[in-house]
Protein backbone atom coordinates (compact mmCIF):
# COMPACT_ATOMS: atom_id res chain seq x y z
CA UNK A 1 0.00 0.00 0.00
CA UNK A 2 1.49 3.30 -1.05
CA UNK A 3 0.49 6.08 1.31
CA UNK A 4 2.05 9.50 0.91
CA UNK A 5 3.15 11.73 3.74
CA UNK A 6 0.60 14.38 2.82
CA UNK A 7 -2.27 11.93 2.89
CA UNK A 8 -1.36 10.56 6.34
CA UNK A 9 -1.03 14.09 7.69
CA UNK A 10 -4.47 14.95 6.28
CA UNK A 11 -5.93 11.73 7.73
CA UNK A 12 -4.39 12.58 11.11
CA UNK A 13 -5.75 16.12 10.95
CA UNK A 14 -9.20 14.77 10.06
CA UNK A 15 -9.12 12.23 12.89
CA UNK A 16 -8.02 14.78 15.47
CA UNK A 17 -10.68 17.21 14.20
CA UNK A 18 -13.32 14.51 14.86
CA UNK A 19 -12.07 14.33 18.45
CA UNK A 20 -12.04 18.14 18.56
CA UNK A 21 -15.69 18.29 17.53
CA UNK A 22 -16.60 15.61 20.09
CA UNK A 23 -14.80 17.40 22.94
CA UNK A 24 -16.34 20.75 21.97
CA UNK A 25 -19.77 19.13 21.85
CA UNK A 26 -19.31 17.66 25.33
CA UNK A 27 -18.15 21.02 26.68
CA UNK A 28 -21.09 22.90 25.18
CA UNK A 29 -23.62 20.33 26.42
CA UNK A 30 -22.11 20.46 29.92
CA UNK A 31 -22.21 24.25 29.86
CA UNK A 32 -25.90 24.31 28.92
CA UNK A 33 -26.73 21.63 31.49
CA UNK A 34 -24.95 23.71 34.11
CA UNK A 35 -26.93 26.80 33.10
CA UNK A 36 -30.22 24.87 33.13
CA UNK A 37 -29.48 23.37 36.55
CA UNK A 38 -28.83 26.80 38.05
CA UNK A 39 -32.31 27.93 36.97
CA UNK A 40 -34.10 25.10 38.82
CA UNK A 41 -35.27 25.24 42.38
CA UNK A 42 -33.27 22.10 43.19
CA UNK A 43 -30.02 24.03 42.85
CA UNK A 44 -27.96 21.15 41.52
CA UNK A 45 -25.09 21.90 39.21
CA UNK A 46 -22.43 20.25 37.17
CA UNK A 47 -18.82 20.86 37.97
CA UNK A 48 -17.24 23.94 36.42
CA UNK A 49 -13.99 22.01 36.35
CA UNK A 50 -15.41 19.41 33.96
CA UNK A 51 -16.61 22.16 31.62
CA UNK A 52 -13.18 23.79 31.76
CA UNK A 53 -11.46 20.44 31.09
CA UNK A 54 -13.59 19.67 28.01
CA UNK A 55 -12.85 23.10 26.56
CA UNK A 56 -9.16 22.72 27.41
CA UNK A 57 -9.09 19.38 25.63
CA UNK A 58 -10.80 21.05 22.67
CA UNK A 59 -8.11 23.74 22.59
CA UNK A 60 -5.32 21.17 22.72
CA UNK A 61 -6.94 19.16 19.93
CA UNK A 62 -7.28 22.30 17.83
CA UNK A 63 -3.55 22.95 18.23
CA UNK A 64 -2.76 19.34 17.30
CA UNK A 65 -4.96 19.57 14.20
CA UNK A 66 -3.29 22.82 13.13
CA UNK A 67 0.10 21.24 13.77
CA UNK A 68 -0.74 18.37 11.41
CA UNK A 69 -1.80 20.86 8.76
CA UNK A 70 1.37 22.91 9.32
CA UNK A 71 3.51 19.81 8.80
CA UNK A 72 2.17 19.59 5.24
CA UNK A 73 4.51 22.44 4.27
CA UNK A 74 7.70 20.57 5.19
CA UNK A 75 9.50 19.38 2.06
CA UNK A 76 12.65 17.77 3.54
CA UNK A 77 12.29 13.99 3.40
CA UNK A 78 14.33 13.28 6.52
CA UNK A 79 12.25 15.75 8.53
CA UNK A 80 9.10 14.14 7.19
CA UNK A 81 10.43 10.74 8.29
CA UNK A 82 10.99 12.00 11.83
CA UNK A 83 7.51 13.53 11.91
CA UNK A 84 5.83 10.39 10.56
CA UNK A 85 7.74 8.23 13.05
CA UNK A 86 6.50 10.40 15.90
CA UNK A 87 3.01 10.34 14.42
CA UNK A 88 3.02 6.54 14.33
CA UNK A 89 4.08 6.32 17.96
CA UNK A 90 1.51 9.00 18.92
CA UNK A 91 -1.48 7.22 17.36
CA UNK A 92 -0.53 3.77 18.62
CA UNK A 93 -0.01 5.04 22.19
CA UNK A 94 -3.34 6.89 22.03
CA UNK A 95 -5.10 3.70 20.89
CA UNK A 96 -3.50 1.66 23.68
CA UNK A 97 -4.51 4.22 26.31
CA UNK A 98 -8.05 4.39 24.95
CA UNK A 99 -8.31 0.62 25.11
CA UNK A 100 -6.95 0.44 28.66
CA UNK A 101 -9.02 3.33 30.02
CA UNK A 102 -12.38 2.34 28.63
CA UNK A 103 -12.86 -0.75 26.49
CA UNK A 104 -16.44 0.26 25.64
CA UNK A 105 -14.95 2.83 23.24
CA UNK A 106 -13.51 0.02 21.13
CA UNK A 107 -14.41 1.70 17.83
CA UNK A 108 -12.61 4.89 18.77
CA UNK A 109 -9.48 2.99 19.74
CA UNK A 110 -9.77 0.96 16.53
CA UNK A 111 -9.92 4.22 14.55
CA UNK A 112 -6.76 5.55 16.20
CA UNK A 113 -4.99 2.20 15.78
CA UNK A 114 -5.90 2.20 12.08
CA UNK A 115 -4.45 5.68 11.65
CA UNK A 116 -1.32 4.46 13.48
CA UNK A 117 -0.99 1.51 11.08
CA UNK A 118 -1.50 3.79 8.07
CA UNK A 119 1.18 6.16 9.34
CA UNK A 120 3.51 3.17 9.84
CA UNK A 121 2.96 2.16 6.21
CA UNK A 122 3.57 5.75 5.16
CA UNK A 123 6.83 5.74 7.11
CA UNK A 124 7.97 2.58 5.30
CA UNK A 125 7.14 4.14 1.93
CA UNK A 126 8.99 7.31 2.89
CA UNK A 127 12.10 5.30 3.84
CA UNK A 128 12.04 3.66 0.40
CA UNK A 129 11.69 7.07 -1.23
CA UNK A 130 14.65 8.43 0.74
CA UNK A 131 16.83 5.46 -0.24
CA UNK A 132 15.81 5.77 -3.90
CA UNK A 133 16.59 9.49 -3.91
CA UNK A 134 19.99 8.92 -2.29
CA UNK A 135 20.83 6.23 -4.87
CA UNK A 136 19.72 8.52 -7.66
CA UNK A 137 21.74 11.44 -6.37
CA UNK A 138 25.01 9.60 -5.77
CA UNK A 139 27.90 10.89 -3.70
CA UNK A 140 29.23 14.43 -3.84
CA UNK A 141 32.91 15.15 -4.41
CA UNK A 142 33.35 16.11 -0.78
CA UNK A 143 31.79 12.83 0.40
CA UNK A 144 34.04 10.85 -1.93
CA UNK A 145 37.07 12.76 -0.64
CA UNK A 146 36.13 12.11 2.99
CA UNK A 147 35.49 8.40 2.35
CA UNK A 148 38.88 8.05 0.65
CA UNK A 149 40.56 9.85 3.50
CA UNK A 150 38.79 7.61 6.01
CA UNK A 151 39.82 4.49 4.11
CA UNK A 152 43.40 5.74 3.76
CA UNK A 153 43.30 5.59 -0.01
CA UNK A 154 45.04 8.41 -1.83
CA UNK A 155 43.72 9.79 -5.08
CA UNK A 156 45.79 8.49 -8.01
Amino acid sequence: MKISTKSILLISALTSSFFLIYASYKGVILYFVNEAMEDTFVGGSTSDISIFLWFTISGILMLITLMFLFFLKIKDLKSQKIIITGLTVFWIIISIFLTLINFSNFWISLLTFTVGILSFLSMKNLKKTIVAELNRKGLTDKEIYLLRKLAGVSKD
